[in-house]
């Protein structure tokens, strides 16, 4: 019986860890949706004017973006735990780099809320001139965002998730290989983003692509139960 136990145990690892993968793109699309449907490009007066109108909405997106993050932690650390036998330096080396990046991430999310703050004060809108006063509206938006692709560096994590991965030996090498394009193609977004802004090219979206299956995977196969257990008896 406790074998069969045993046996059994990174199955059940690797479904927690799917679902928590899926928690965090279904957290991640609804905010995208729900604050995206808010924001007007070049257009401050009538961003500012849905926010007023639907802020109860628009501060639901920041709550399911906040718990996107929490969810992500989570995610690291299942991954850490049922990757660490392949290699434990640079398991580490991945959840370092993905708590930072989330910090960052979270961190931006407060210009997120400061806009409907300076929205409902009324002693910000006495202070400034009504232009001014959207310029700073504007200019907290604007930080959310260039705030969250600063933390896309940090989705290097990836690669590191992917070598790991591809070296186990209990998941398909192929995924390995797409979670590394995946990392490489957070990367390229944010030189672009920041050093190239003309080219106005995203790759974020593709680059989700290389990390979708992933998820399926640990849902629907799991792990290969032998090469796992043989590796964690390495490891110990």
């Amino acid at each position: 019986m406790a074998d069969k136990k045993n046996m059994e145990s990174p199955s059940r690892l690797a479904r927690m860890t799917g679902i928590l993968y899926f928690l965090v793109i279904l957290t991640g699309v609804s905010s995208a949706i729900l604050v995206q449907n808010f924001l007007v490009p070049g257009d401050i007066a009538a961003t500012v004017n849905r926010i007023m109108a639907h802020e109860s909405i628009f501060r639901l997106g920041f709550v399911i973006s906040l718990t996107r993050y929490a969810i992500l932690i989570l995610l690291v650390l299942a991954l850490y735990k049922l990757l660490r036998s392949v290699d434990k330096d640079l398991a580490l080396v991945m959840v370092a780099f993905a708590l930072v990046g989330i910090s960052i991430g979270m961190v931006s999310l407060l210009f997120q809320f400061a806009a409907p703050l300076m929205l409902n004060s009324s002693g910000y809108s006495t202070l400034f001139t009504a232009d001014q006063w959207l310029a700073q509206v504007q200019f907290f938006i604007d930080m959310q965002v260039w705030g969250d692709r600063a933390s896309q560096i940090l989705s290097v994590w990836l690669l590191p998730l992917g070598y790991l991965m591809y070296k186990s030996g209990f998941f398909p090498r192929i995924l390995g290989v797409l979670m590394a394009i995946a990392g490489l193609g957070y990367l390229a977004d944010f030189l672009i983003f920041f050093l190239l802004a003309s080219l106005n090219l995203q790759v974020a979206a593709l680059a989700f692509l290389g990390e979708l299956p992933f998820p399926f995977w640990l849902l629907i196969k799991g792990v290969n139960v032998e090469q796992w257990k043989s590796r964690a008896l390495e490891a110990a």
